[in-house]
């Protein structure tokens, strides 16, 4: 009897030693499975964008298009094969200082700002997502939550603010899993604001100096205080003498001759390339400037500070205005400030370069990207 008590004893514990394993085995794979199924799930998350707005977006984004070429420029200095096409045909000055995948991309220009692109031929090359980097406020979240309900594609806006340029730059390095890049970039046009900031802040109102954006064939366009494309000119510390804010966001002004000698300007800057998005060219502006009789007596003009703003392979003041701004803070403030802005602006360039575009610059390249954007040594 003991026997078998015994026996039947040994065989509980046996069976009960099998069921454990089981059990924790069991258990195991629940944990696994618990693990798994989250990523597996779904292949999409939700993320809160620069507007405050909740945006579904894939996990893993491989082809974003940029509405603008804001974020274009942001997107390419991050990592220019994310791109999946660009805003507008590249000049030769441009592709030099460009990469080759990126003269490939196509051409779709403009979305939600201005439109001239093709919404099929967005939608045929698929995007993971969409960018609007720009102005944020109701008018322009109505105008993208209206896009991306027409286009079934997620729509991300972003701050395009130039003294935002740092947030910008962390918030899209998490969006494209590029946050050690973005950190770096980001910290550069941190530190270059705050020290652009401080100097700009302790210069009396009264002695900045006047500056005048020429754009258009006859200089007569420009931007008012206020707008997204002459912004730079109060961070270097001067003082933009279109002071009355006429037009949009992003719209510009048209003056007349009359009223640009009233103003006077201590300084003129030009673009020197096409302007984009259908507008006169501003080719050979600055020598149409400093050739007109009728402007002689512009204090710029008679002191030959007349300047061509740096172009290549984006603008480093506006039309289109980009991240490259911040360099352009730096070019300013050196033209107008030497003295406070006190550093080696060709060296400032190499190193800029070298951060945010992979490319080192040699002593003709500087020449060639800077010309009659220096000031004359007397």
């Amino acid at each position: 009897m003991a026997k078998k008590y015994s026996k039947q004893k040994t065989i509980a514990i046996i069976l009960l030693f099998m069921l454990t394993v089981s059990g924790l085995a069991g258990c195991s794979n629940t944990e696994k499975a618990s693990r798994v199924s989250p990523e597996k799930a779904s292949t999409t998350i939700t993320i809160t964008d620069m507007s405050g707005r909740q945006v579904t977006v894939p996990k893993e984004i491989k082809k974003v298009y940029s509405a603008v070429p804001i974020g274009t420029v942001l997107v390419y200095t991050i990592d220019p094969s994310k791109l999946a096409a660009k805003n507008f045909k590249l000049s030769e000055l441009e592709k030099k200082y460009t990469t080759e995948s990126y003269h490939a991309l196509p051409v779709l220009g403009n979305f939600i700002v201005t439109n001239t692109a093709n919404e099929e031929a967005i939608m045929k090359l698929a995007p993971d997502l969409i960018l609007y980097t720009g102005i944020i406020n109701d008018i322009w979240r109505t105008k993208v939550e209206e896009a991306q309900k027409k286009m079934g594609i997620p729509i991300v806006i972003v701050d395009g603010n130039l003294k935002n340029v740092p947030a910008a730059y962390e918030f899209l390095g998490k969006l494209l899993n590029e946050e050690k890049r973005a950190k770096k970039l980001s910290n550069y046009c941190r530190n270059t604001l705050e020290d652009a900031e401080r100097i700009a802040g302790e210069m009396p109102e009264g002695e900045k100096t006047k500056v005048y954006y020429a754009c258009g064939k006859d200089g007569l366009m420009t931007y008012a205080v206020g707008n997204i494309h002459s912004e730079i000119i109060d961070l270097a510390g001067g003082k933009n003498v279109v002071e009355t804010e006429i037009g949009g966001d992003y719209s510009f002004s048209n003056i007349s001759l009359e009223q640009l000698i009233k103003w006077n300007p201590q300084v003129i800057v030009t673009n020197k390339v096409e302007a984009r998005g259908g507008q006169e060219s501003n080719a050979g502006l600055r020598s149409r400037l400093l050739e007109n009789a009728s402007l002689s007596n512009l204090e710029a003009v008679k002191k030959n500070q007349v300047y061509e703003i740096p172009c290549a392979p984006f603008s480093w003041f506006g039309q289109p205005p980009s991240a490259a701004r911040i360099l352009g803070i730096k070019w300013l403030g050196n033209l107008l400030y030497p003295e406070k802005f006190d550093f080696d602006i060709k060296n400032e360039v190499k190193d800029f370069y070298k951060l945010f575009y992979n490319r080192d610059l040699s002593d003709e390249d500087i020449q060639e990207l800077m010309s009659h954007a220096l000031a004359i040594k007397e």
